[in-house]
């Protein structure tokens, strides 16, 4: 226009790029906790969330990027919560919002200081400690589970038990898992447990839940006694996301209930494939050794020196058959003679021979021997001590030693050992052996 003056021209997406480099680049609108009231919530199929933070005048868009992989409950339409993110601009619609990381209902701020106070207290008291934690047995055949007696999380391990592991013995220690009576409840259960004969492990399980649902966990005076407990404890609260004091203290801690069952339970049929393998690499191992213990059996038995020993015994053996022949020999002659003089002239002889030849003897003699008995009494504590060792072998290579776990060896009527059930056929009539006793069945159509 005439007379008009000249201004700078800008675009509007030039415009919000720079508010855009302006906000994010402010230190202050990074990772800041915003207070206010949920609205508008809305968590989309892509799993993105979407809601208004507000106040009495004025409100912020927010967005959560995700959030549905977290398996986490969204707030509700006016909740009073605490959000945690960067202020970004999203340039497409013009306004700025929240990128949240997360979320909680306010009032939990307080709740998690406290946590965060107590971790700390106890893991510098050695609670945490790696070194004072229990291994779970790899097998277990009897195991307590803590939790609700009509839960969730009490159907998904039991699913999962019967699936991995159907010889288990499963023993329940009811508790509540949620409220104020929930600690001293599951404190009296995990003392109960402990003290039951034969658990190999103790599980503590709850389904998910918001913090204060799951608040109870947290209590001091129970991670204090779940140190105490002598049995291996592993703890599956919550879902993955989710921390308590009991996953710091537990020996073990699994991310769901599901997850903690299958800490306890491996798979049958590798734990089938893994006692084969085991049973082969020990049935060779045990051969190579009775090869070698019979050559080393042998080697003592041809031992030069026990050789000479027994030959010198021999010799002296033969020897004193000698004595006695010339002994015999002079009686003879003895007999023969009627010179007195003659007479004890022979006997002179006799007595003379016999007492030097005698006398030699009788020192060599009991040296000899107890060379030998020396050798001798050796080379027997040596095969005992080997013939034990390799009796410790055998008990350990029985394969009817696995039959005691609930284990049981299938045979087909023609005494072959049965592998595979698809190889049985419809009807097919089967011997049965378990730890005691046997049992004959037959295979109905229907049996996979």
């Amino acid at each position: 226009m005439e007379g008009s003056t000249a201004h700078s021209e800008i675009t509007v997406s030039r415009l919000t790029a720079r508010i855009k480099q302006l906000l994010e680049s402010d230190s202050e609108l990074r990772s800041v906790w915003v207070k206010g009231e949920a609205s508008n919530v809305r968590l989309a199929g892509s799993g993105h969330l979407y809601f208004t933070l507000k106040d009495a005048d004025s409100q912020i868009t927010c967005a959560w990027f995700g959030f549905g992989r977290r398996k986490a409950r969204p707030p509700a339409d006016g909740d009073a919560v605490m959000v945690h993110g960067d202020v970004r601009v999203y340039p497409k619609g013009g306004n700025y919002q929240i990128i949240c990381d997360d979320i909680i209902k306010s009032g939990q701020g307080d709740l998690a200081a406290q946590f965060e106070a107590l971790k700390r207290k106890l893991d510098g008291e050695g609670l945490f400690s790696p070194e004072r934690k229990l291994r779970p047995p790899a097998v277990a055949g009897r195991i307590g589970i803590v939790t609700g007696i009509a839960t969730a999380a009490l159907q998904d391990v039991l699913n999962v038990l019967r699936r991995r592991a159907p010889y288990m013995e499963v023993v329940l220690f009811p508790c509540s898992v949620q409220g104020d009576k929930a600690a001293p409840e599951i404190i009296a259960s995990l003392q109960a447990a402990d003290r039951f004969p034969g658990l190999d492990s103790i599980l503590l399980v709850r389904g998910g839940g918001s913090l204060e649902d799951l608040w109870c966990f947290n209590d001091e005076k129970l991670a204090r006694v779940l140190a105490e407990i002598e049995t291996p404890v592993i703890t599956g609260v919550g879902h993955e996301i989710d921390f308590t004091i009991v996953d710091f203290v537990a020996d073990f801690r699994a991310p769901t209930p599901s997850a903690a069952a299958e800490v306890v339970t491996p798979d049958v049929n590798e734990l089938r494939g893994a006692i084969g393998d085991r049973t082969g690499r020990l049935v060779r191992e045990l051969r190579n050794n009775l090869g070698n213990a019979n050559e080393r059996l042998k080697r003592l038995f041809d031992h030069r020196l026990l050789r000479d020993v027994a030959g010198s015994v021999e010799e002296r053996s033969q020897r004193l058959d000698e004595l006695g022949n010339e002994l015999a020999e002079l009686a003879v002659e003895y007999s023969g003679l009627g010179s007195e003089g003659r007479h004890g002239e022979l006997l002179d002889r006799m007595a003379t021979l016999t007492m030097r030849r005698m006398e030699e003897d009788a020192y060599r003699l009991p040296r000899l021997s107890a060379e030998f008995l020396r050798l001798t009494r050796n080379a027997s504590e040596d095969a005992r001590q080997r013939v034990g060792n390799m009796e410790k072998h055998l008990k350990a290579l029985d394969p009817r030693a696995p039959l005691g776990l609930g284990f049981s060896l299938v045979w087909r009527e023609d005494g072959s050992l049965v592998r595979d059930a698809a190889n049985v056929a419809p009807g097919e009539v089967l011997r049965v052996q378990p730890a005691a006793g046997e049992m004959r069945v037959r295979r109905e159509d229907g049996d996979a």
